[in-house]
């Protein structure tokens, strides 16, 4: 297990409930070696990202439409905050599927964090979650301060009002998923950071889409001078050389993570402390 530097004493851990990008891996339509591989290897597969912070209280980050096996598998019973980074579909899928617990469970009111295009959007088209859900619409700046740590709001560079979040508990961790190189006020924001967790979605694939390739991500991740960097949001499909695949395989990735000191590459159920 990946231990990040510090261990804190309120216990704080961090578990990636999902790590893969839009689709899920392995995709039924897709028969590449590495779906194959994900169909015989369990741990091998991915859901849809997303990332769940255990302390005082239960606090997501994106509730893709995988959440509701995630939680299950993982063994979490309640939610107290969620933090959502834009409007996309493998982002906000399962935000229905929280709903109905709240009133189920007699859970309390869950707090949910996000840009005025989220919380604009869930009033229009989910209106009725708003008896379980208190919307709270954070800009860029905004901190936020939890039971556990302090999120502060940054952007990245996916949508027009996507964002991450450096979370400032006894590790020090940024969250940028999903996007490519951030803006300077962003980077900025990670001076002095124990740990980034960014994307990894296109691999090697040719794909001009706003979210990192694989030696880009790296890249980027070096010139912060954070000492610890995770990938997640990865295994994307594309066109190679006239083949659907789902980017690397297994073998692959390991040799790779192994070329890079200081990187992990994230699984579905993985968990570090901080």
């Amino acid at each position: 297990m990946f231990v990040v530097l510090m261990t804190g004493e309120e216990g704080l851990e961090l578990v990636f409930l999902g790590t893969g990008a839009a689709l899920t891996l392995p995709s039924f339509f897709c028969t590449c070696a590495t779906c194959e591989d994900a169909r015989k290897n369990p741990e091998n597969r991915r859901t849809r990202s997303a990332v769940a912070l255990l302390g005082k209280e239960i606090t997501l980050i994106d509730v893709g439409p995988d959440i509701e096996h995630q939680m299950e598998r993982e063994g979490i019973r309640t939610v107290d905050n969620i933090f959502v980074t834009h409007w996309h579909y493998d982002h906000i899928g399962g935000l229905l599927g929280l709903g109905e617990p709240v009133s189920i469970s007699k859970w309390g009111i869950i707090n949910l964090y996000g840009t005025e295009d989220v919380t604009e959007r869930i009033e229009r088209e989910y209106g009725w979650l708003k008896n379980w859900f208190n919307l709270h619409t954070i800009k860029v700046g905004d901190t936020i301060q939890i039971s556990d740590a302090s999120w502060k709001v940054v952007k990245t560079n996916h949508t027009q009002h996507s964002v991450g979040f450096v979370v400032n508990a006894r590790t020090k961790f940024a969250y940028l998923v999903d996007g490519i190189v951030p803006p300077p006020e962003t980077v900025n924001e990670l001076m002095g950071l124990d740990l980034l967790i960014t994307e990894g979605t296109m691999d090697f694939l040719d794909e001009e889409w706003h979210n990192f390739k694989l030696d880009d991500a790296v890249a980027f991740w070096r010139q912060t001078g954070i000492p610890e960097c995770i990938l997640t949001h990865v295994s994307c499909h594309g066109w190679e050389n006239e083949k659907l695949v789902a980017g690397m395989t297994p073998d692959e990735r390991s040799d790779y993570v192994s070329d890079h000191l200081g990187l992990k590459i994230a699984y579905d159920g993985m968990r570090i402390s901080l």
